[in-house]
């Protein structure tokens, strides 16, 4: 058995190599692997030899296949890419709204090519389709590899390999539903018996178990800022635990293997279909198949071949998927599980066997569900924290609790929600009965994650050198128990209670050694976040994004990363998106004490409104600016000036002048120049360090006369992709001319000026 592990996990390796190093050079890999295989083969012999013939030909087979994969998808597609042109395409996806129109996934076959998985942009009357239907449209197509500009894996992963965006209607041709989107078609009527059963929260979570659709979830600003916050984001992305919900059911109902294998393995199978075969979902559903199937070939059940095939299956489907960071989490969880989670339930069972807890036996079953979970939830935790780190540069303190917490209400969720769902379409008043039933599980599990989210530290980032220190010592410390065979329950709780109190140490000294003030311009894409502390005070000017970037996740893992759990001063410039767009967000995620606006009963979005009743529901402390308004902390000022345009709402923001000592910070917001000369003109501003350039570096901002009458060191571009061409090079040349340092956070990333450091800045 252990044979086809070894293959298959160095099939695998070689597919995921070939996404991130191979650049195209498929042959070249696979030849090396061969001449390496050859000449091992000269110079080994017996088990030794055997395993180079299997490991290294395994190797060459996953190089020459994702070089296959690449000629016949991703090369026609890359060639058709930048093309507009009229095509006939496959849908295979219902339409999604969008702010723009909607968008659907069809199937293109360019040029007689192999036909490409393509996201279709429409704007206007979203198309009445449905999968299986053959439609005719005219679209301007481009690779399906960025967003906003930058690099994405994210489309890829899915096999993903174009996006097109409709010049003009939607043309049905063929009104033909094949079988093959049958389980496509049940989702969407799975998804709208929910609808019908549950209402809110229960709704948004039962729709995400059961279909695999977290877009109700997302859309709860609090709830999914939670999830993500404790580390439980993976109970709402169809996941390998409820395909093990699934087939433990039918295993408590039938108990002859045969017949369980006869009934569940279709099941899993047309539900691996109906959340579209997920990389998660396929790794598991293929791994209790082989479950299953064992017994009927008298094979004993291995895990970690069972894991390997189900990898390299996966891989030879989609080669693209290795991209995936779910299947990269999944297979890391399970693989934590599989090495450590038996030892360790066996360690600590060990231990309380010597107890008089398991002297009653309620106690004792309970207390062994409870250290099952725990040691799963730990095992699982084992390889996925430092690829989360890596990938999303958080890590949740607070994950093991969190999970063990909600693990039991989650598998209640989704078996309950799927008998209510069954039952729905039988007669709808016993389906509504079993998911009022439902509802309180799913009620349970977002108060849970609400609550523990809002705890300090219950999430930190790696953009904190201590949370990387913490990391490197945590793992050093399992490297080293591993490495010198000791009994590691004798040493891992005081070497972790150790590395955690080392973190934590450096968390709280950087927190109280900056008595000075910082300015810290986020990376937030195209929009701006601005952060100002001193000492314990702690400030944000504006917090959006127009490209893509969720600017209120970048505030909150900044802040926590550096032990910042509030913010004592929120100020909005204006309210467009990318200055506004992830308050909701902050404030849902964050206490803040004040937050200061300029009037917004002249604006006529839905933005203002929104912010300023979460605000009030909350709590929070409005201040609405209509004069220049003074806020002090101990050594730092800062003076918010009203609104002095009325034409737009670029005109009617604030600018914020930030003061400690003789450092000075102005931020103008979107002001153009226009307002920025009535700015110069009415109040007398200091020469100052620190200049944040107005709209992005727009060519109408940051003026002669505004940099002659503040005289700035240094100005802070907070841009991203855009299609307006900011920064300006009329903008770039002012700044030169008045010998001003520019820093621009597409480039430098997240920059930080320090007052007691200002000649060095920082960037992080």
């Amino acid at each position: 058995m252990r044979k086809l592990a070894a293959a298959a996990f160095s099939f695998s390796a070689a597919v995921i190599l070939s996404q991130y190093i191979a650049g195209g050079r498929f042959l070249w890999f696979a030849a090396a692997a061969l001449a390496l295989s050859s000449l091992s083969a000269l110079f080994f012999s017996g088990k030794t030899r055997l395993r180079i013939l299997l490991i290294v030909p395994a190797l060459a087979a996953g190089f020459l296949w994702s070089g296959v994969h690449y000629a016949v998808f991703i090369a026609p597609a890359s060639t058709f890419a930048g093309q507009t042109a009229t095509v006939s395409a496959v849908v295979v996806s219902y339409s999604v709204e969008t702010d723009y129109g909607s968008k659907l996934t069809v199937a293109v076959q360019p040029d007689g090519q192999a036909r490409v998985k393509t996201i279709l942009y429409v704007n206007g009357d979203t198309p009445d389709v449905v999968p299986g239907n053959t439609i005719e449209v005219t679209a301007r197509f481009k690779r399906a590899d960025s967003v906003y500009g930058e690099q994405t894996d994210s489309f890829y992963a899915r096999g993903v390999f174009l996006s097109a965006f409709a010049d003009g209607a939607v043309t049905v041709t063929d009104d033909a539903e094949p079988l093959l989107y049958f389980p496509v078609r049940t989702a969407h009527a799975v998804r709208a018996m929910i609808s019908q059963l549950f209402s809110d929260t229960p709704r948004a979570l039962v729709t995400a178990l059961l279909t695999g659709d977290s877009t109700a979830v997302y859309g709860d600003v609090a709830l999914s800022s939670a999830l993500r916050d404790t580390g439980t984001a993976h109970i709402v992305a169809v996941s390998g635990m409820h395909v093990a919900f699934l087939a433990g059911l039918f295993a408590l109902l039938i108990r002859k293997k045969r017949l369980l294998a006869a009934v569940a393995i279709p099941v899993i199978v047309f539900f691996m279909a109906l959340v579209g075969f997920t990389p998660s979902v396929t790794r598991a559903g293929i791994m209790q198949i082989f479950l299953l199937s064992a017994p009927l070939f008298r094979r004993e059940s291995d895990a970690v071949t069972s894991i390997s095939a189900s990898l390299m299956l996966i891989l030879l489907v989609s080669p693209t998927a290795a991209r995936s960071a779910g299947l990269q989490l999944s297979f890391l969880a399970t693989l934590g599980i599989v090495l450590y989670t038996g030892k360790l339930y066996e360690r600590l069972d060990a231990s309380l066997r010597k107890t008089t807890l398991y002297r009653h036996r309620p106690v004792k079953m309970l207390l062994r569900v409870f250290l099952a979970s725990f040691s799963a939830s730990l095992g699982a935790l084992v390889f996925t924290i430092p690829m989360t780190a890596l990938r999303f540069g958080t890590v949740s303190i607070i994950a093991p609790i969190a999970n063990l917490l909600i693990v039991l209400a989650v598998s209640l969720i989704f078996i309950l929600g799927a008998i209510s769902v069954l039952l729905g379409f039988i007669w709808l008043p016993l389906g509504t009965g079993i998911a009022f039933v439902a509802a309180l599980p799913a009620k349970y599990v977002a108060d849970a994650v609400t609550a523990l989210a809002r705890l300090p530290f219950s999430s930190v980032s790696t953009a904190n050198p201590a949370v990387v220190v913490w990391l490197v010592a945590a793992y050093a410390l399992l490297i080293v128990l591993l490495t010198l065979r000791v009994r590691p329950h004798k040493m891992i709780v005081p070497g972790s209670i150790a590395v955690t109190t080392l973190c934590l140490l450096l968390i709280l000294t950087s927190i109280f050694s900056r008595s000075t003030l910082t300015v810290t311009a986020l990376d937030v894409g195209q929009g701006q976040c601005i952060v100002l502390s001193s000492g314990a005070f702690t400030a944000a000017v504006d917090c959006g994004s127009a490209s893509g970037k969720d600017a209120a996740a970048i505030l909150v893992q900044y802040l926590q990363s550096r032990g910042r759990v509030s913010l004592d001063l929120l100020i909005l410039t204006h309210f467009h998106e990318d200055h506004a767009g992830g308050v909701t967000e902050v404030l849902e995620r964050l206490p803040v004490a004040a937050l200061a606006v300029p009037d917004a009963s002249i604006d006529t979005g839905d933005l203002p409104g929104e912010i300023l009743a979460l605000a009030a529901d909350k709590n929070i402390q409005i201040l609405t600016v209509t004069d220049s308004l003074l806020v002090t902390h101990e050594q730092t000022s800062l003076t918010l000036y009203a609104p002095l345009g009325s034409r737009d709402e670029n005109e009617r923001g604030l600018s914020v002048l930030c003061s400690e000592g003789s450092f000075d910070t102005l931020i103008t917001g979107d002001m153009s120049a226009d307002i920025e000369r009535r700015l110069t003109a009415l109040y007398t501003l200091p020469d100052i360090e620190v200049l944040v350039a107005g709209h992005h570096g727009s060519k109408y901002s940051t003026s002669e006369i505004l940099l002659d009458a503040v005289t700035p060191e240094l100005a802070l571009i907070s841009v991203g992709y855009n299609s307006y061409g900011h920064p300006s090079a009329q903008t770039l040349a002012r700044l030169a001319y008045f010998g001003v340092d520019v820093y621009r956070t597409d480039q430098n990333g997240a920059v930080t000026v320090s007052s007691r450091l200002f000649d060095t800045p920082i960037f992080n």
